[in-house]
């Protein structure tokens, strides 16, 4: 599910564009961390990525939101309240330049959680504990393409491809 509605009127991104928007935004968010960080060794996905129903519809077809692969780091992170501190701010300043603004973080039990959000619906996810984790969601779109992206993973090429779309009724 997105982080927001989108707005009832106005257009609904494609899935190529929203595809394309949610690979750019992984890959210099996995590249950023990498470069604040090298020891985190690179990011492999964990669990696939899919997309889904937005449990909404536009002008009758049925929107799907983009779960990206949660793409986990190889190596652990730096153990230090300011190496933590300057991944987060290198995170938070790739999250700006992408138009999200920060919805929320989390310290518990030696994990940090933060969400970036925007107007539109989309969601970047960063969870810095025993490894690095990085996941987008994005807003509601409009499936069907005449090119598909085989992923918006950086580090992956193997994804199931969108249902073609259907009419809600």
């Amino acid at each position: 599910m997105s982080a927001l509605p989108h707005p009832a009127s106005g257009a609904v991104p494609s899935q190529d564009e929203t595809h394309q928007r949610m690979h750019a935004l992984l890959s210099t968010v996995t590249a950023a961390a990498l470069d604040e960080q090298p020891g985190l060794g690179g990011f492999h996905d964990h669990r696939p990525e899919r997309d889904r129903s937005s449990g909404d519809s536009w002008r009758g077809l049925q929107t799907l939101c983009h779960v990206s692969a949660l793409l986990t780091s190889a190596g652990r992170p730096e153990a230090s309240a300011t190496a933590t501190a300057r991944l987060i701010d290198v995170a938070d300043s790739i999250a700006t330049a992408h138009g999200l603004h920060r919805r929320s973080d989390r310290a518990r039990s030696g994990v940090t959680s933060l969400r970036w959000t925007n107007t539109a619906g989309d969601l970047l996810e960063v969870v810095i504990g025993v490894r690095v984790a990085v996941r987008a969601i994005s807003a509601p779109f409009l499936p069907g393409s005449l090119a598909p992206m085989a992923t918006t993973s950086p580090v992956s090429a193997l994804s199931p491809l969108t249902p073609p779309p259907r009419l809600v009724r």
